[in-house]
């Protein structure tokens, strides 16, 4: 399930399918699910930008600056903190994976992408953390 390939230091699957395929198991339509899946990809293009390859040149550091603040402005726009804290911590633990030589990949990800899940389910971390794998073993 890492969802990374040799070459890439980040995950090769999208995790805006993954979010929106496990929150396609909820009940109801949450209105918040769209919003936190385009901030994912925002997220994701940014961090693409920044550390898929080796190491960035200024157009890409300006690339992926410029998604991340994308990211967090569409997140901000639910006016819940909790969203836009756990989507600092992907962008910080992914980093700090990225500086010490490793990779991230989908499941150095799950917990974060349970974390949002379970804001909109409430429905626990652990349970939020099976549907992100559920969802990521086909990804």
């Amino acid at each position: 399930m890492s969802g990374a390939t040799s070459g890439r230091r980040t995950p090769a699957a999208s995790l805006k399918r993954v979010f929106l395929r496990a929150a396609s198991g909820l009940p109801g339509d949450d209105p918040r699910v769209p919003v936190v899946a385009e901030a994912l990809d925002l997220l994701q293009r940014g961090f693409d930008a920044h550390y898929a390859a080796d190491a960035a040149d200024d157009e890409r550091v300006l690339v992926g600056d410029d998604e991340y603040a994308r990211a967090v402005e569409t997140i901000a726009r639910l006016d819940e903190p909790r969203f836009v804290a756990v989507a600092s911590r992907m962008i910080r633990d992914g980093a700090g994976r990225i500086a010490s030589g490793g990779r991230v990949d989908l499941e150095m990800w799950t917990p974060h992408l349970a974390g949002l899940l379970d804001i909109i389910s409430g429905e626990g971390q652990e349970v939020s953390e099976e549907r992100i794998r559920a969802a990521g073993g086909g990804a």
